[in-house]
């Protein structure tokens, strides 16, 4: 069967993957009610969902979640909402036929503007990081000399 034969202290001859097979419709000890194998179980200790399930069916979930659609990330990215049939009947009822003259409208050139400095007054996270890039390095100094800059009384 397997090659997990082993030999106990008093001599004897013990085959672990005979007694595995032996015992795998036993129910686990612990507060999750499953067999050896992992199926689990009901009350009466008969299988409920085998392990085999369990694992196509978790895999299941993770390949057929997938859609084609685009993961959108503001509401303002949404896609107009699809109207039904009778709304665009009558929008195209209400709209008059007329030709439109095609009109070629060329874009306005940019100009390359400066980028502002950041204002380092204004909290949030793009403020701590301008203000992490303008920070001047001093040197520490030791206990001495920090009581020493320290206005106020020293004595009494």
């Amino acid at each position: 069967m397997t090659q997990r034969k082993y030999r106990t202290a008093q001599g004897r001859n013990i085959d672990l993957g005979a007694l595995m097979l032996k015992n795998e419709n036993v129910r686990a000890v612990g507060n999750i009610p499953v067999n050896a194998r992992g199926d689990y179980l009901d009350a009466n200790n008969r299988p409920i969902q085998s392990k085999p399930q369990q694992v196509t069916r978790q895999q299941r979930r993770q390949v057929t979640n997938v859609t084609d659609e685009p993961v959108l990330t503001s509401a303002a990215a949404k896609p107009p909402a699809a109207k039904s049939k009778p709304a665009r009947q009558q929008e195209r009822q209400q709209e008059p036929e007329a030709t439109v003259e095609s009109e070629v409208i060329e874009p306005a050139p940019v100009e390359a503007q400066p980028e502002p400095e950041p204002d380092l007054g204004s909290g949030g996270l793009a403020a701590a990081i301008a203000r992490a890039r303008h920070i001047q390095q001093e040197p520490m100094l030791d206990p001495r000399t920090r009581a020493r800059q320290n206005p106020g009384v020293n004595k009494i």
